[in-house]
């Protein structure tokens, strides 16, 4: 199954991709063009190697357009405190949200809404990040996983934990 052969995700990655972390959705169309989303929180299944995204239907319509035709996706994953960051990349799916994907989106948008304003940014310039209107599911088969960290690791393949 995609990820778990190269680059299983650990408990660690797990939490810290399920924290209060921005997440950076990159599509692509048919022709290559990118397309930048903001997803409003993350269900990891380590078992199967894979990562469901809660994305606003009504804002994001195109990314979710760009993965019902090609599927080719890739997320980046920042904690706005000190930049620790990962990128995860795969093919995904559109499922349906479930009841417990709108209850992570909510608590995401609350845990982010607090996060930002303990930094200093205001909630009304934050607002239009943290939005699940129409919420979909993109459901990520990872394939791959780098360090994002701006350091010496930036850009490399993250090791398999032992």
């Amino acid at each position: 199954m995609p990820g778990t052969d190269c680059n299983p995700i650990d408990a660690v990655l797990a939490t810290f991709l399920e924290s209060p972390v921005m997440i950076i959705v990159g599509s692509c169309d048919d022709g290559l063009l990118p397309q930048v989303a903001r997803a409003a929180g993350a269900v990891v299944d380590r078992a199967k190697g894979r990562v469901d995204l809660i994305v606003s239907g009504w804002q994001w319509p195109q990314t979710i357009a760009n993965i019902g035709r090609n599927g080719r996706l890739a997320v980046t994953f920042a904690r706005p405190a000190d930049y620790v960051s990962y990128q995860l990349k795969g093919r995904a799916a559109i499922v349906p949200a479930s009841a417990a994907h709108r209850q992570r989106a909510q608590h995401y948008i609350e845990a982010m809404t607090e996060t930002f304003a303990e930094l200093g940014l205001d909630q009304a310039v934050a607002a239009s990040w943290l939005v699940d209107l129409e919420p979909q599911v993109l459901r990520l088969a990872v394939e791959a996983i780098f360090v994002q960290t701006p350091g010496k690791t930036a850009g490399s393949m993250l090791e398999p934990s032992q």
